[in-house]
């Protein structure tokens, strides 16, 4: 009995992974890097003995929690930079070096207030006549991230969904071997 529930609950892990990688994960995101999801979920399995199998992320992303759950994301410093649509990202969906924060306050940005009250960090746009202000972050004491990474969800309801299945194939195959 333990033996077959050892290897169901690895079937449902395995299962969930699956889920989260090909499913969950490129629902949630505009994925860039087709291979970061199956790099950072790993399964834990089960033995005889320890009856627990688990899909973790081997990478310890922080962040991933909060997507997962939803929160409040906190600065490290003053203010959090919100990027706006005026800065472009790379292929790989990263910032350039050239336009991080601290790097345009360094060089033609600066920081300065909107007629809203709203703190930002600017730099002029064309020439001439043509100048003008362009945003390139908003400043903020702190963001909301909204839950958008059905990580739990999804994984429960394949585990359950799975498990049942893979317990009756196990245990007939276990039973069938002990003969």
């Amino acid at each position: 009995m333990p033996f077959a529930t050892s290897q169901a609950l690895n079937d449902a892990a395995f299962a969930t992974r699956k889920q989260i990688v090909d499913k969950t994960y490129p629902d949630a995101f505009d994925v860039k890097n087709k291979r970061f999801a199956s790099a950072m979920y790993r399964v834990d399995k089960a033995n005889k003995r320890n009856l627990t199998a688990r899909v973790f992320d081997r990478l310890g992303r922080d962040y991933m929690v909060n997507q997962a759950e939803g929160g409040i994301k906190r600065p490290r410093g003053n203010n959090i930079a919100i990027p706006s649509r005026a800065i472009n990202r790379t292929a790989s969906g990263k910032v350039p070096k050239a336009k991080q924060p601290r790097n345009l306050l360094n060089g033609k940005g600066y920081k300065t207030k909107l007629r809203s009250g709203q703190d930002v960090i600017a730099q002029q746009a064309g020439r001439g006549a043509a100048k003008r202000q362009q945003v390139m972050y908003i400043l903020e004491q702190q963001a909301y991230i909204p839950k958008r990474f059905r990580f739990y969800e999804d994984g429960q309801r394949t585990a359950r969904r799975t498990f049942a299945k893979a317990f009756g194939r196990r245990f007939r195959a276990a039973q069938r071997a002990s003969k």
